[in-house]
């Protein structure tokens, strides 16, 4: 049998110039969010787990159907589970927003009113560009789940925050009155694309994931988002396969999830396709397995809660809990 550690630090691996695997932080996030795992892998196999689970929390797991794998928390040879970790160069490439940024210019994909930026009085010049558009954000470009991100008006920049992101070359654009999020993942193995689906992403304003909604296949998902928000994502489907294959053209080889939203101007909706690619598993992989134990249902939802707002809904019998105790973060589902 495989053994696998769950490498969500794998971030900070590409582009951390301080990154410890044994750091605190590493092990932190990891401990935190191992139990995904649990959640999406099917093969039988066994985990270099960094945290203890009670057998009544693996039992429950197992009576909703989910895979639990042998525990060998000292497991010297191990796959990593999370990240791709083929060659690094090509997955810092895939996993920078500077390259979703190009290609969205470069396509008609995205970012058509950014600017990559390296200094204060480039972004002051891109900024007298749009001289009525008021709120702002700028991003480092390895950033993930909103960190990194920085919003301010154009009429009271703190010009010693923004310089402390332009330290590096950094994103700018305005901020868009967003409706809702999607990630659509690629499954791809043997150079081919094996699989498409779309779930919604529950984001906080900051942009950190709350969790989301899926459905079992990609048409019953946009049935799902039109009798929602009144919104075809026939032509998102379209464009993200377009991406995938340009992402795979620059060396993708598995998992590609593209990140795009659902804007409002003018009182219309419109598409903004192509946000950030993440190059690796996601949490989308957890919203797509549930729903595909579900599948005669509309949809599910999945929620991440921070443990001292997740009083009301512990309470609630129709949502059940996916996180294990001790967790700083809850995470439930519930089927429609």
């Amino acid at each position: 049998m495989k053994t696998y550690k769950v490498d969500l630090d794998y971030e900070s691996s590409l582009f951390d110039p301080v990154y410890s695997a044994d750091s605190s932080a590493s092990k932190r996030i990891i401990r935190e969010f191992e139990y995904v795992f649990f959640l999406i892998e099917k093969e039988k196999c066994i985990l270099k787990n960094f945290k203890d689970y009670e057998k009544k929390y693996l039992e429950h797991l197992k009576t909703l159907g989910f895979s639990i794998p042998d525990f060998n928390p000292h497991a010297q040879k191990f796959n990593f589970w999370w990240g791709s970790h083929h060659d690094f160069k090509t997955e810092q490439l895939l996993n920078s927003k500077i390259t979703s940024a190009k290609l969205g210019l470069e396509f008609g994909w995205g970012f058509h009113e950014g600017a990559i930026v390296s200094s204060l009085d480039e972004l002051k010049i891109h900024l007298q560009k749009f001289p009525f558009k008021e709120n702002w954000i700028i991003k480092r470009p390895h950033s993930f789940s909103g960190i990194g991100h920085y919003h301010f008006q154009q009429q009271a920049l703190n010009e010693s925050a923004i310089e402390k992101i332009l330290s590096s070359p950094a994103l700018l654009e305005p901020v868009y009155e967003r409706i809702f999020d999607i990630g659509t993942t690629f499954v791809i193995e043997n150079k081919k694309i094996q699989r498409q689906f779309m779930v919604e992403n529950f984001n906080s304003q900051a942009g950190g994931f709350l969790g989301g909604a899926g459905s079992e296949n990609v048409d019953k998902f946009k049935k799902y988002i039109l009798e929602r928000y009144s919104f075809d994502l026939s032509e998102l489907e379209d464009v993200t396969l377009k991406i995938a294959k340009k992402y795979m053209e620059l060396g993708a080889i598995s998992n590609v999830q593209i990140d795009s939203f659902i804007y409002k101007d003018n009182g219309q909706l419109k598409l903004y396709p192509l946000v950030e690619v993440n190059y690796r598993k996601t949490m989308g992989l957890v919203i797509q397995s549930l729903a595909d134990k579900f599948q005669h249902k509309s949809h599910i939802e999945w929620k991440v809660l921070a443990a001292k707002n997740s009083g009301a809904i512990d309470e609630n019998p129709d949502w059940i809990k996916l996180s294990p105790a001790g967790n700083h973060f809850h995470s439930y589902f519930k089927i429609f």
